[in-house]
């Protein structure tokens, strides 16, 4: 269809591989969650809400990874965002749930402003809608301004929708949402951002610098919510906090051109997440019964040594085990991001067994690491070759994954020491807290 003959308003949808899996999720994942608020609202005067809500934001989530032009896919973000809103009111009889709404509307309504006018660009010069296929040789024919300009506003509401840094100030004051309503936003919605990315990907990837923007503010979202997570008491606020570096986990391997990776995030964050917030209930009881368990003892230098060493090698040496016998051909994108990897599996690991070292406990870890290892490996290259998904010329260097290395690695550091660095823990500890309360609650808090 030439750009000409364009229809003004058409929905346009495109059913391949990427939208029957996502559509299957989207899907399950929804009629899971409504199975269990059957139970969970049975009774509340709200029920009636949150379904029309939810199959709202289902339906447009569908209709997302379904899109095949651009007016259909800005009509389903705004839709899918929209509904999310009004799913987040199931409670609005609560000020902290008001409070969600307007800071969730308000960044929704910026950033997808900015979607708006980048879109705009594409459509207007074309004389109607375009298929998302040709959108990236339409933006190719802009001068390079107009192209930056474009790429940064979807990048920017690409990052608000995954609640990503400098958007990311709504998802931690949306805790007053009922348990279902948690589940499926954090299990569904906020992936919106990587789909965005996806399906424009021949636009924000035309220039390196975008692409390194994208990463940068993917690491820096994985290293501030890493430390919240840390300072926060409750189970559910804890889970938040999760997503945001899952979110970032996955915005920066789309930083990295490494689209079948994010995807692969994409579905498992999914199911693992939906089924944390729906068994958040247990979480709490089984925290309770560990604060009344006695302290461990604590692990002597061998112990120390061995857990480290253990940590260091077993994960490293999987992945470049899994890495040459899977995807020998594989980017050195590839080859950094399963370092990165490593080193998470590792910290896990480590962790794991300098609570409890023992050869049970030794065994067990080896060989979940290893089946890990090969299962990552497996599943990346598979859903890139599944999906036929798209590759970056102009990607952000491997190099820069030194920046959530070193994050990481401080945090790790500043956790686990006792007496050395008290000021710079302090300092961590009390910016990470406030960030994480409204003005309007610190000043209630005060004034009593």
């Amino acid at each position: 269809m030439s750009a000409g003959t364009n229809a003004p308003l058409a929905l346009t949808l495109q059913w391949d591989s990427l939208a029957q899996i996502m559509s299957m999720l989207v899907l399950g994942l929804s009629t899971l969650i409504q199975v269990f608020a059957l139970r969970y609202l049975r009774g509340d005067a709200r029920q009636t809400w949150f379904v029309t809500s939810t199959n709202a934001v289902t339906a447009f989530s569908v209709l997302l990874v379904c899109a095949g032009s651009v007016t259909s896919f800005a009509l389903a973000w705004l839709g899918a965002g929209s509904a999310l809103v009004a799913l987040l009111g199931t409670y609005r009889n609560l000020d902290q749930a008001r409070d969600g709404m307007r800071r969730t509307a308000r960044r929704f309504a910026i950033a997808d402003s900015g979607l708006l006018i980048g879109l705009a660009f594409v459509i207007v010069p074309a004389g109607g809608d375009v298929p998302l296929n040709e959108v990236p040789s339409q933006v190719a024919a802009m001068p390079s301004a107009i192209q930056m300009l474009i790429a940064l506003l979807l990048v920017a509401s690409a990052l608000a929708r995954s609640s990503q840094l400098p958007f990311h100030g709504w998802l931690p004051f949306t805790l007053a949402a009922p348990t279902p309503v948690s589940a499926l936003m954090h299990a569904g919605v906020v992936n919106a951002g990587a789909i965005l990315l996806l399906r424009f990907s021949g636009t924000v990837g035309i220039h390196q610098s975008i692409m390194i923007v994208i990463f940068v503010m993917g690491s820096a979202t994985v290293i501030y919510a890493s430390a919240v997570r840390l300072v926060r008491p409750d189970v559910k606020g804890r889970l938040v906090f999760s997503t945001m570096a899952q979110m970032g986990f996955m915005i920066m391997t789309c930083g990295l051109g490494l689209y079948a990776a994010a995807i692969f995030h994409l579905i498992a964050h999914s199911l693992f997440k939906s089924a944390l917030f729906l068994g958040a209930g247990t979480g709490v009881r089984q925290r309770a019964i560990e604060r009344n368990l006695p302290a461990p003892a604590p692990a002597t230098p061998l112990t120390v040594v061995a857990a480290i060493t253990v940590a260091f090698v077993v994960p490293l040496a999987s992945l470049i085990a899994a890495k040459v016998g899977l995807t020998p051909n594989g980017s050195n994108a590839e080859l950094g991001l399963f370092a990165f990897v490593a080193l998470t599996v590792g910290v896990t690991l480590g962790a794991g067994l300098l609570t409890h070292f023992s050869f049970q406990s030794l065994a067990l870890g080896v060989l979940m690491t290893i089946g890990v290892a090969f299962g990552y490996a497996a599943a990346t290259h598979e859903f890139g070759a599944a999906f036929n998904l798209p590759t970056s010329a102009a990607a952000a260097p491997p190099w820069l994954l030194i920046i959530p290395v070193a994050g990481l690695l401080i945090i790790e550091v500043l956790t686990r020491t006792r007496t050395r660095l008290t000021t710079l823990r302090g300092l961590v500890y009390t910016r990470s807290l406030s960030t994480t309360v409204s003005r309007g609650a610190l000043s209630k808090g005060l004034s009593r």
